[in-house]
């Protein structure tokens, strides 16, 4: 530990906190009481047998190995006197079953029952940049032999303090979760994910190969402590012997809901989610992330390509195969033949539509449209109400839109008006488009619901 440091004011701590960043607090427990007494080469496990004596607590039980994991289904729980537990510590040889203490309360606010463990309180305290009145628990962790937990969120914000031994956290933002595979929303482990990350499935759980590029780790020796902000997937490695107390307490944005917001925040923050998912490149078939990247590395810029004549709609009648670049005429003909596929109820494979539209400027776009109105009138039509994919649907009007940006308003509205003169009804096209958009936002938003919720729609 730096000669230098010291633990944050409470102010430093709550800017900390806003930045929702884990932090390392070096030597921050060595002036507790439980830094020397707790230590089990002086005699540490005879003296919690002093203080606390024969209270139950709750043990979780591994015959298989020392990974515990959050579903109850994986591991069992027994109840026995800490005392028998200490004892255990102390012979560990004894045993063929893991046991390990998680979570068991040393105080829990506004409880009108004794915690467990509360007379070890005396002999820990808490950080003076927490606020007294915010803590609401604080547990005792404790591993007989080396152990792991699973990956898992806390709905809290938690300062996890080593007293003995040393732990090994390894850390992912909440953004990660598409990579951890969350399990169901409704499962009674819903913050733990999926995935035996010590065996991890890769077929099942592909994203999960990506997991470690998106993490962090940390090592705690005893006597310091680490922030884990409320949200953070961690998985804990703890080393024989080791023994923690966490401090847990409700950040203020989770103070903030059990309202009659709720409803209203979580379609705000689907809709978040739902419109990043929409413009993922992972969301379009492979071959298109090809070109994007191709685009990417190759300066395409879309705004250059069109500043030049975007808003020269004028002669636009006069627009004819032969007035087309060689790509143009390219592009023609692969949107011509799909639709063609289409008319007849095929399906052309790839989606070779969206790839136009992805590939093509929006100049080079906008002039295969108008000549598409002076000389296919019919495939135009044919294109919007029966040969679009979803994400043809999608690709397009974001090509809308970057035309609506860049041109003026008066080009853009003629522009528009030939596009929609081919259709005996402009509004059953703009219903067409609208319907396979919302198909593609369907589809994003299944996968946000998988990737963030653990859960399918459809």
């Amino acid at each position: 530990m730096a000669e230098n440091w010291r633990p944050p004011s409470r102010d430093e701590f709550r800017e900390m906190e806003a930045r929702n960043i884990p932090v390392v607090f070096p030597g921050i427990l060595r002036q507790w009481p439980a830094f020397e007494r707790w230590n089990p080469a002086t005699g540490g496990v005879e003296h919690l047998k002093e203080i606390v004596g024969e209270p139950l607590v709750q043990a979780m039980v591994s015959s298989d190995g020392s990974t515990f994991f959050g579903d109850i289904r994986s591991h069992e729980r027994v109840a026995l006197p800490f005392r028998e537990y200490l004892d255990m510590v102390l012979s560990p040889g004894e045993h063929n079953d893991h046991f390990y203490l998680a979570q068991v309360p040393i105080r829990v606010k506004d409880s009108t029952e004794k915690p467990p463990l509360a007379s070890l309180e005396s002999e820990i305290s808490l950080p003076e940049f927490l606020d007294e009145d915010a803590v609401s628990n604080i547990n005792l962790w404790m591993s007989s032999t080396s152990s792991r937990s699973s990956i898992h969120y806390d709905p809290y914000h938690n300062v996890l303090g080593v007293v003995t031994g040393q732990k090994k956290v390894t850390l992912w933002p909440p953004d990660a979760a598409p990579y951890l595979y969350p399990k169901p929303l409704y499962g009674e482990a819903s913050n733990h994910s999926e995935v035996n990350f010590v065996e991890p499935d890769y077929q099942k759980y592909p994203r999960f190969r990506d997991a470690s590029k998106h993490s962090r780790v940390l090592v705690v020796d005893a006597g310091s402590a680490v922030f884990i902000p409320e949200g953070w997937f961690h998985q804990v490695d703890s080393a024989a012997l080791t023994i923690a107390v966490n401090f847990w307490w409700a950040s203020k944005q989770s103070c903030a809901f059990d309202s009659p917001m709720d409803a209203y925040y979580l379609r705000r923050i689907l809709v978040s989610l739902l419109d990043a998912e929409k413009v993922n490149k992972q969301q379009l078939p492979m071959q298109f992330t090809y070109i994007v990247l191709q685009r990417s590395m190759l300066g395409w810029n879309p705004h250059v390509d069109v500043e030049i004549d975007l808003d020269d709609v004028q002669g636009a009648e006069d627009l004819t195969v032969n007035s087309l670049s060689p790509l143009e005429t390219k592009q023609l003909h692969v949107i011509l033949s799909c639709v063609a596929v289409a008319v007849n109820n095929g399906n052309c494979e790839d989606d070779p539509i969206a790839s136009v539209f992805l590939n093509t400027s929006p100049r080079s776009l906008r002039r295969i449209f108008l000549t598409m109105v002076t000389t296919f009138p019919r495939s135009l039509e044919a294109l919007v109400l029966h040969a679009l994919s979803p994400v043809a649907a999608e690709l397009l009007t974001k090509q809308f839109e970057e035309m609506d940006s860049i041109a003026s308003e008066a080009s853009q509205a003629e522009f528009y008006k030939r596009f929609y003169s081919v259709f005996d009804d402009s509004s059953v096209a703009m219903a067409a488009l609208l319907d396979r958009k919302e198909a593609f936002a369907s589809k994003a938003l299944d996968s946000v619901m998988e990737k963030f919720l653990g859960c399918k729609l459809h």
